[in-house]
């Protein structure tokens, strides 16, 4: 994911409300069948977590989806972190008679065996939440990590004009963080120059990060005017460390801005009571429904190109990584505060759009809303 969510779950129980999602549009090749007797069309899914409130949320928004779409799942399966064993069990998939398989690759590079073997039996990948550079894919179902980092700069840019701001940085050999980080870089330099970054490579470790926190804490004080978190998990170490400076909380004298990305219902707690300022929802719903939409397009050979209509985002556009070229859809997440603010930034990055208008954390579309709601409420686990 974007940074791993550290925070442990169980799968909510609770019945999420959910729209029914029709197969994007396109020109279908072929007229094989791609769906069981019973009119169902069978997807496999793999993952490589499912302890997480983003991915067991995840899951219940599939599960759902795939009722409403009349999709019959296969998994999902769980690769735990093992490349191996992902690769391996891609192939049971394909030979359970999956016609499509939706997966999160353990990471950019792993998955060349199954997509091969998957390849050579007619069966095409939908990859979540990371790129593929190692051959081909149907399609990527990720969100926009470079707006990640725009919408960060533009919140930062709308309430400090000089001082330092602390960057805490993901593992820039993934695209997640390497996207949020180029970003947030550029946005910074081109419009608010007289912010100074300090960035903090993690690779995505909660205690890096929470310890960079606090020597930049020590050594700038009230100069520091903002962390940015590529993730969530810091959040519970930094805030804490911020209220026992001063500095944390929206009535402090010298108050520090803390932004951080996921969405998690953590975050919608801390949002609320102003110990977070910001954090980018990565949505949970959103990548499970168009997952299993793109899923059922690949398993009925539609074709889609650059520049059809995405989902998630405007248009659908190519990735490259490590030499490879896949269609994504690079779905568009909210920036949630406090209350719906809109932000623009003079000079934005990327192509990205100037303008935007964040998300009121008391949305209850939210997923983090909704999951903290059917789990005992968002501050439960804050």
């Amino acid at each position: 994911m974007t940074g791993r969510l550290q925070s442990a779950v169980v799968v909510a129980g609770a019945s999420l409300l959910l729209a029914a999602c029709s197969s994007s549009a396109g020109t279908t090749a072929g007229s094989g069948s791609s769906g069981s007797a019973s009119g169902q069309i069978t997807i496999g899914v793999d993952l490589t977590f499912n302890n997480t409130a983003f991915w067991a949320a995840y899951i219940n928004y599939e599960k759902q989806y795939a009722a409403s779409m009349h999709i019959k799942l296969i998994g999902p399966l769980l690769a735990g972190a093992d490349a191996s064993e992902q690769n391996t069990q891609i192939e049971d998939l394909v030979n359970e008679g999956a016609k499509a398989i939706v997966v999160n690759p353990e990471t950019a590079t792993s998955l060349g065996p199954a997509i091969a073997y998957a390849s050579a039996h007619h069966v095409q990948l939908v990859t979540v939440d990371t790129v593929v550079g190692v051959g081909h894919v149907y399609m990527v179902v990720r969100a926009s990590n470079t707006t990640y980092g725009q919408d960060a700069c533009a919140y930062i840019g709308s309430k400090a004009t000089s001082g330092y701001v602390l960057e805490l940085e993901g593992d820039l050999t993934s695209s997640n963080g390497a996207d949020r980080s180029n970003a947030f870089d550029s946005c910074m330099a081109a419009n608010y120059p007289n912010l100074k970054v300090l960035k903090d490579p993690t690779v995505w470790t909660d205690a890096t990060a929470v310890t960079d926190a606090q020597n930049a804490v020590n050594a700038y004080g009230s100069q520091l005017k903002a962390i940015y978190s590529q993730w969530s998990a810091p959040d519970t170490g930094i805030i804490p460390l911020l209220k026992s400076k001063g500095l944390g909380g929206s009535g402090s004298a010298n108050h520090v801005m803390l932004v951080s990305d996921d969405g998690v219902p953590f975050e919608m707690c801390d949002i609320g009571n102003g110990t977070v300022d910001a954090s980018q929802s990565q949505p949970a719903n959103l990548y499970a429904q168009y997952a299993l939409t793109y899923a059922v397009d690949a398993a009925k050979g539609v074709k889609l190109a650059a520049g059809d209509p995405g989902g998630g985002a405007p248009t659908l556009q190519n990735v490259s990584y490590q030499g490879d070229t896949n269609l994504s859809d690079p779905i568009v997440a909210p920036l949630v505060t406090k209350t719906a603010t809109t932000l623009t930034v003079p000079s934005p990055v990327d192509g990205l759009p100037g303008s935007f208008t964040t998300t009121g954390v008391s949305d209850s579309t939210l997923w983090g809303n909704v999951y903290g709601a059917a789990n005992g409420g968002v501050c439960s686990s804050s």
